[in-house]
């Protein structure tokens, strides 16, 4: 079976043949963490490990000192600079370049080294969220920054180097290909029907029911229709708002609510999975159109993309997303609590 994606106008395969049923996707124990020589740059007490914070959420305490909640630092290897040169160049008629102007940052968790976001309680989960939004209000007041993509890589599956919890976020100069083709599908979408493509699509999953994860009063979980990966996982707002950035601070605690919600369930029902996280916004100029809706994309690592997919671009997902929903709504995570 193939299903179309109206978020990206491509196809996904769909081969349940070739998995064991959604319950056969639980992930085996992790080992240990072993007790390693090097203290964790993230943990309480170790702050000169880090480069200076530049935000925190802390009571009292003094910067780069313990007691924060949350604690957000310059990355200590970045894959781009405030300080580098933001001009363009060519060398050759084909090879163009710029200066690796940008912006890359860690936001720890919280001081919990071994907790998961999973296994935070919702207060503090409200705390990163209202961190990660104030560093993406304060980095756009740079104009030089045309996009801000915030992520979290969840396991050594997912790309993750230190074991702390923690996030990330990278601010760039240009707008990235994936992003610039999502925007040109959603503002076709818009041009054609006159809605936006993300509301469109949650309305038709609500009236559905079958891949609705979980829902509250602002926000909807959910497995998209044409899922690339297995138990794919969107978090949509009702309210019409495109980018991050407006999102309402008294929105944050159910936001929070749901996300740990959500997270729960995957840590319980595939036992702790590797995962990525992306919060998908629009750049810098599009945060007034009515064509996307700001959400949450969890996606994780279950499967390892080969041959065709690389040749082809093409996802083949061997979870159907109406069971997998089904296995997250049936799963309690009371001992998470």
């Amino acid at each position: 079976m193939l299903r179309f994606d109206v978020t990206t106008n491509d196809w996904v395969i769909f081969a349940p043949s070739r998995s064991l049923r959604p319950h056969d996707f639980q992930q085996r124990p992790k080992p240990p963490l072993a007790d390693g020589t090097r203290p964790c740059p993230f943990c309480p007490g170790n702050e000169h490990l880090t480069p200076p914070e530049v935000f925190a959420v802390r009571e009292g305490s003094a910067a780069n000192a313990p007691g924060w909640k949350v604690r957000a630092m310059p990355n200590k290897y970045p894959a781009l600079r405030i300080e580098e040169d933001y001009h363009r160049g060519e060398s050759g008629r084909l090879f163009r370049y710029m200066g690796g102007c940008g912006a890359h940052e860690v936001i720890v968790d919280s001081p919990a080294h071994h907790l998961s976001l999973a296994q935070q309680p919702v207060e503090q989960v409200k705390a990163l969220l209202g961190a990660l939004q104030q560093r993406y209000i304060d980095l756009m007041r740079d104009t030089r920054f045309q996009t801000i993509i915030i992520f979290k890589n969840h396991g050594p599956q997912a790309g993750t180097s230190l074991t702390h919890p923690h996030c990330q976020l990278i601010a760039t100069s240009v707008v990235p290909h994936m992003l610039r083709h999502k925007l040109a599908v959603a503002a076709q979408y818009f041009d054609t029907t006159g809605e936006c493509v993300y509301r469109a699509l949650m309305e038709e999953e609500l009236a559905a029911r079958e891949r609705i994860v979980t829902a509250n009063e602002h926000f909807v979980a959910l497995i998209p229709y044409a899922a690339g990966v297995p138990f794919e996982t969107w978090i949509l707002p009702r309210r019409r708002q495109s980018s991050f950035r407006w999102l309402d601070p008294s929105l944050l605690h159910p936001l929070a609510e749901i996300l740990k919600n959500v997270l729960g369930q995957l840590f319980v029902a595939l036992g702790d999975p590797d995962f990525n996280l992306t919060i998908d916004t629009v750049p810098r100029g599009e945060e007034q159109g009515e064509y996307f809706l700001w959400h949450i994309q969890i996606h994780p690592r279950l499967t390892q993309p080969a041959g065709f997919e690389l040749g082809s671009g093409m996802s083949i997902n061997p979870v159907l997303p109406e069971e997998a929903a089904a296995l997250l709504r049936e799963t309690q995570t009371n001992s998470l609590s």
